[in-house]
C-alpha cells in the first residue's frame, strides 16, 4: 500500500491512500472511530476515480498517525483471526 503524507500536525493528519477504494477506506475510518483520543476521521475522494484522502483530528495532543496505525493493526488482526476460523472449520 503506497500512502502519501498531505499535511501532519501534533493533532491532526491529511494522508492520500493512493490505489484504494472504499472498502478499505470505510474500515480504516470505522475501526479509527473507536478511539477516544479521536475526534474526527473520515476520507473524501475528489472524484470517483482519485485517491481518498483521510483526515484525522485527535484531543488533547494525542498523535493522530498512532490513531491510524493501531487501527490499521486492529483491521489485521481481525482479518487474521478470520482466516484461522475458516481454515479450522
Amino acid at each position: 500500500m503506497e500512502i502519501k503524507v498531505i499535511e501532519l500536525k501534533d493533532d491532526m493528519a491529511r494522508i492520500a491512500f493512493i490505489g484504494e477504494g472504499h472498502t478499505y477506506m470505510n474500515a480504516l475510518v470505522d475501526e479509527i472511530l473507536k478511539n477516544p483520543d479521536v475526534d474526527v476521521a473520515n476520507y473524501s475522494s475528489e472524484f470517483h476515480f482519485t485517491d481518498p484522502v483521510l483526515l484525522v483530528t485527535t484531543k488533547g495532543g494525542k498523535d493522530p498517525v498512532d490513531a491510524i496505525r493501531n487501527a490499521a493493526v486492529a483491521i489485521s488482526d481481525n482479518c487474521a483471526g478470520f482466516i484461522e476460523t475458516l481454515n479450522n472449520s
